[in-house]
C-alpha cells in the first residue's frame, strides 16, 4: 500500500543481540511460598531471541510533512522464569513495572505447578529436544516469543502466587499459620528434616483445645510467608510466633506449641479454651533462699519506657501487595506518661489487614501490660514445672496471694536447684479485640482490562483548504459508549479487505456525536449569531470547551457538521455529554455554508483526528479499515478478526483543481459518514446525495 512504503531516509537505532540482563545467580535458594503473596521470577533458560524492526515516522499528513523515518526494534524470546518450590495452585495477579495488575494470559506466559513429577513443556520438546527438562518441583512460567520490548529486557515482573497451603487459613486466602510449621519443619522435600514424631501433635494441632492451631483459628490469624532468602530456621521458626503470640518449649522429648492466649474464644468455627489452672500454689515454705535474701524477686518495668504506640509493617493485598504500616496505640496511657513509639515489627507474612491489625494489638498489650517479672528458686520436688506453666505465688512482703504468674524460664543448677523466671498473669491481655480495619487500596484498575470496541468511525477526504491541495484521509475514533478504559487503537488497512498491514496508531478519543437539533444553511457574515448548534457527544464521551472569537474565526475549534465544516466560539452544557454551540462561524474550509439536519454526524477536527497523506497511484482504490482496540494501559489489544471493517473508496478531492473547486463550492457534497453496517461504503452515502440527483458527491469524482 502506497501509504505504507518504506521512506527515503532512516535512523538506524542499536539494534540488541541477546537478552540483556542486569544481573543473574546460579546460587540463589528457590523461595518457598506459603499461602498467597508476592514474588519475583529468575530466569533459568532463554533461546531464538529475535529482533523486529519498526518503522516509524513516514510521509506525515498535511502541510510540511516529514519524509523522514526511523528504523527502532523489539524483541523476542522463547523464555522459562523459575518462580518458586511447588506445587503451587495457581499464580493470580502480575505486576510489570507498574502498581496496574494484569495476567499471565494477558502477557503471552504458561504456568506450570510444580508437581513431582511435572510434564515438560511441550513446545520445548518439540523445538528444543536435548533441552527438555521437566524442572520437577519448581512452579514456572513460560512462553514462545515473549515480547521483551524496545529495550531486549525482562520487565520487573512480580507474580501473585497461591503456594503451598494457600486458602488453609480462616480469611479463605491465607495459610493456616499451625500447618505452616508443621510442614516447614517436617517436609521431605524442603523441609527442616525434624522428625514429626519429636513434634507434640496435641499442642500444635486440633480444635476445641489449648492448640496452637485452634488459638489461630478462633482469633483468625493467617499468613503468607514467602522464605527466599538463607536465614536460620529457628529465627523464622521464633518470628512466626511473636506474630501469633504464642512460643515453643523443648520438654519431655518434644517440642511443644503453647499460645500466650489466656481468654476462651469461640470464633470462625474454631474453639480456643486456654489452661488457666495452676500447678502449685507456692508459699515462703516452698522457696529456697539465703539468710537475709527475698524469697521472690521482683522487676517492675518504668511505664515511662514501655511503648504505648506499636506499627506492624506489612505486605497488603488489598494495595497490591505494596508494604504499609497498621498501628495499635493506647490513648490512656499516652495521655499519662506521653508517647511511646515502639520499634516497627516487620511481618510481610502478613497480607490482610484485619490480620494484621490483631497482631499489632496483641503485641501492643503484651509489651504494654505485661511489666513484672519474678524471679524464685525452688527445689527438685517441683521437677514437673515446665515453661509457660501457671503457678501462684504468695509473699506477704511483697503483697503477694495467691497471685498467679507465668514461668517462662526454668535453670538448673548442679545440686539440683531451680531457678525460674516468670511473668505477671492478668488475664485478658493475650486476647484482641476484633476492630473493624479500613482495607487500603489504591483503586486502579486492572492492566489486563478489555476496552469496548469503537464507534462507527469518521472518515472523510478533506477539502483542499485544509489540506494544502494534498490528498489526505481525517480518521476519527473513539471507543462504544465513551468507554473510559479505551486507550486508542491501531489503524489497520487492506486493499483486498484480507490481509491488513498497520497504518498508524490512534491515541486519544475523537469528540464525535450527532446533533440534536437541525441547523440551517447560513449565508450571512460571520459570526452567525441567530443559530445554535446543539450536539450529542454521548457515544464518544467527549466534552467542549468554549472559546474566542478570534480563535474561532482562524478555525481553531473547527467541526465538521454533516457536510458543513464550521467554527464555535462558546460550549454550554445542556446535558450529560451534550452541548449548545454558538458564536459559529460558518462557512469555513473554503466551502458553503449547507448546514444539517437532527441526527447528522458530528466530529471536532482537533489533535485527535488522525491525518495522513494519500499518494495519488491510490486515488480511485477501495481502501478496508480495520481499528484494534487497546485499553489505556497500551494491553488487552483487540483481536484483528473480531473487529469490524469499513471502507472507503479514495477520490483525491483535497488535490482538486479549480474547476472541480468551483463546481464544489456551488454545490451540496459528502465528504464522508458514520455508516451501521459491519463492512460499510463511507464515501458513497448522504441525505443530498441520496435524495437530490444534482448534487455532486466529491467522493466519488475522482472514480
Amino acid at each position: 500500500m502506497g501509504f505504507l512504503r518504506s521512506p527515503s531516509q532512516a535512523t538506524q537505532i542499536t539494534k540488541y543481540s541477546g537478552l540483556q540482563i542486569q544481573t543473574t545467580s546460579s546460587a540463589i535458594p528457590v523461595p518457598i511460598v506459603y499461602g498467597r503473596n508476592l514474588i519475583a521470577p529468575n530466569v533459568l533458560w532463554y533461546q531464538n531471541f529475535k529482533a523486529w524492526p519498526q518503522k516509524t515516522g513516514g510521509k506525515g499528513g498535511g502541510k510540511g510533512g516529514s519524509s523522514s523515518s526511523a528504523t527502532s526494534w523489539t524483541y523476542t524470546a522463547d523464555i522459562i522464569m523459575g518462580v518458586c518450590e511447588g506445587p503451587v495452585a495457581a499464580i493470580g495477579y502480575v505486576w510489570q513495572t507498574s502498581t496496574i495488575p494484569t495476567t499471565l494470559a494477558a502477557i503471552g506466559l504458561g504456568f506450570f505447578g510444580g508437581t513431582t513429577p511435572q510434564p515438560v513443556w511441550s513446545y520445548l520438546a518439540s523445538i528444543y529436544p536435548t533441552q527438555a527438562l521437566t524442572y520437577g518441583g519448581t512452579c514456572y512460567v513460560a512462553a514462545a516469543n515473549f515480547s521483551l520490548g524496545s529495550s531486549a529486557t525482562i520487565s520487573d515482573n512480580n507474580f501473585e502466587v497461591a503456594g503451598i497451603l494457600a486458602g488453609s487459613g480462616v480469611n479463605g486466602l491465607d495459610a493456616d499459620p499451625a500447618q505452616v510449621v508443621y510442614d516447614f519443619l517436617t517436609n521431605a522435600q524442603y523441609g527442616v528434616g525434624f522428625p514429626a514424631g519429636s513434634i507434640s501433635g496435641a499442642t500444635l494441632l486440633g480444635n476445641n483445645s489449648a492448640s496452637f492451631q485452634a488459638y489461630c483459628g478462633a482469633l483468625g490469624l493467617s499468613m503468607s510467608p514467602v522464605l527466599n532468602s538463607q536465614e536460620p530456621a529457628t529465627s523464622i521458626l521464633a518470628r512466626w510466633l511473636q506474630l501469633a503470640n504464642s512460643t515453643a518449649i523443648w520438654s519431655g522429648g518434644l517440642l511443644k506449641f503453647i499460645p500466650f492466649g489466656d481468654s476462651a474464644i469461640t470464633a470462625n468455627g474454631w474453639t480456643f479454651t486456654p489452661n488457666t489452672t495452676p500447678l502449685f500454689s507456692l508459699t515462703d515454705e516452698d522457696f529456697i533462699y539465703a539468710q537475709g535474701e527475698d524469697p521472690i524477686q521482683i522487676i517492675r518495668a518504668d511505664a515511662y519506657s514501655l511503648p504505648n504506640w506499636q506499627t506492624v509493617e506489612i505486605q497488603a493485598r488489598s494495595d497490591n501487595y505494596n508494604t504499609g504500616p497498621l498501628i495499635a496505640f493506647d490513648q490512656s496511657m499516652i495521655d499519662r506518661f506521653g508517647l511511646r513509639v515502639g520499634s516497627t515489627i516487620t511481618a510481610h507474612e502478613i497480607c490482610d489487614m484485619t490480620v494484621g491489625q490483631t497482631v499489632a494489638q496483641l503485641m501492643l498489650q503484651r509489651a504494654l501490660y505485661i511489666r513484672n517479672t519474678y524471679k524464685f528458686k525452688l527445689g527438685e520436688e517441683f521437677c514437673i514445672l515446665e515453661p509457660m506453666d501457671l503457678v501462684q505465688l504468695t509473699d506477704s512482703a511483697l503483697g503477694l496471694s495467691a497471685t498467679a504468674v507465668r514461668i517462662t524460664d526454668i535453670e538448673e543448677d548442679d545440686s539440683g536447684i531451680f531457678t525460674i523466671t516468670a511473668e505477671e498473669y492478668p488475664v485478658g491481655v493475650a486476647t484482641s479485640v476484633a476492630y473493624p480495619t479500613q482495607a487500603k487500596s489504591n483503586g486502579a484498575p486492572s492492566a489486563s482490562i478489555s476496552p469496548n470496541q469503537v464507534n462507527i468511525p469518521f472518515i472523510i477526504e478533506p477539502p483542499p483548504a485544509l489540506t494544502g491541495n494534498d490528498s489526505q484521509l481525517w480518521i476519527g475514533v473513539s471507543g462504544q459508549s465513551g468507554d473510559p478504559n479505551w486507550g486508542g487503537c491501531i489503524v489497520m488497512a487492506s486493499l483486498d479487505g484480507t490481509s491488513y498491514a498497520q497504518v498508524g496508531t490512534i491515541g486519544a478519543p475523537a469528540r464525535q456525536g450527532i446533533l440534536t437539533a437541525n441547523l440551517l444553511a447560513y449565508g450571512g457574515a460571520n459570526p452567525d449569531a441567530g443559530n445554535t448548534l446543539a450536539v450529542n457527544l454521548t457515544m464518544s464521551g467527549g466534552s467542549m470547551a468554549s472559546s474566542t472569537g478570534a480563535a474561532a474565526s482562524q478555525g481553531v475549534t473547527m467541526c465538521y457538521v454533516g457536510g458543513e465544516f464550521l467554527s464555535y466560539t462558546t460550549a454550554t452544557l445542556t446535558g450529560a455529554n451534550q452541548y449548545n454551540l454558538t458564536g459559529l462561524y460558518r462557512g469555513q474550509a473554503g466551502l458553503p455554508s449547507i448546514g444539517a439536519s437532527s441526527g447528522a454526524v458530528f466530529c471536532l477536527l482537533d489533535s485527535s483526528i488522525f491525518k495522513f497523506s494519500i499518494p495519488s497511484a491510490e486515488i480511485g482504490q477501495k481502501i478496508w479499515f480495520k481499528f484494534q482496540s487497546f485499553n489505556i494501559f497500551g494491553d488487552a489489544l483487540q483481536d484483528l478478526s473480531t473487529c469490524a471493517a469499513y471502507t472507503k473508496t479514495i477520490s483525491g478531492i483535497g488535490s482538486l483543481g479549480p474547476v472541480a473547486s468551483a463546481l464544489a463550492m456551488g454545490t451540496a457534497m459528502d465528504f464522508g459518514r458514520i455508516a451501521g453496517d459491519t463492512i460499510s461504503e463511507i464515501d458513497d452515502y448522504g441525505p443530498v446525495s441520496s435524495a437530490v440527483t444534482t448534487a455532486i458527491d466529491l467522493g466519488n469524482v475522482a472514480s
